[in-house]
């Protein structure tokens, strides 16, 4: 009977703290879905039939991503459409962009949602007015149908982050 009751208390005492652990967790996302609404409710964000561009006065702000002044950056894509694609074709595309603010342009990271998709960037400042690009392979092997895939750039622009999309629709040999 001494036992029944231990056991019973360790079952009563794991759940109360894995209810406190879910209602911890469940307040912590609250509070980032609220920032986030608030980060989003103050920014501009661009329709989809103009270039995307995040052109907000240059300060000396510090940016969360890197310590270094804030510019603003302007793609001429933020999508691309590989169209239809053979299973294990590798495909690549330029996103080309500008430094449309005044501050050196400093890209401090670039990753792939998953490891098929693979970014290279510039990894030296682009000057204001500079142009450089963002080349991303993506590697079909493995995957079948319509396939999209997102691009996390991180630089001193603000927001910090700029998310980038390629599609593609992946056959059959």
């Amino acid at each position: 009977m001494n036992e029944n009751i231990k056991t019973f208390s360790l079952v009563v005492i794991t759940l109360c703290v894995f209810i406190m652990t879910v209602i911890d967790i469940l307040s912590m996302m609250q509070d980032r879905k609220e920032r986030l609404a608030a980060h989003a409710a103050s920014h501009q964000v661009p329709n989809n039939n103009s270039p995307a561009t995040v052109d907000l006065p240059s300060e000396q702000i510090a940016s969360p991503a890197i310590d270094q002044p804030i510019t603003s950056i302007r793609f001429e894509e933020m999508k691309h459409d590989f169209g239809d694609i053979m299973k294990g074709d590798v495909v690549s595309y330029s996103f080309k962009f500008t430094n449309t603010g005044s501050n050196p342009l400093i890209i401090s990271n670039a990753h792939g949602s998953c490891g098929c998709t693979i970014p290279s960037y510039p990894k030296e400042p682009i000057p204001p007015g500079g142009k450089a690009t963002i080349e991303v392979q993506f590697d079909s092997a493995g995957r079948e149908g319509l396939q999209s895939k997102n691009i996390s750039v991180t630089a001193n622009t603000n927001p910090p982050q700029t998310v980038l999309t390629i599609t593609s629709n992946v056959n059959k040999k």
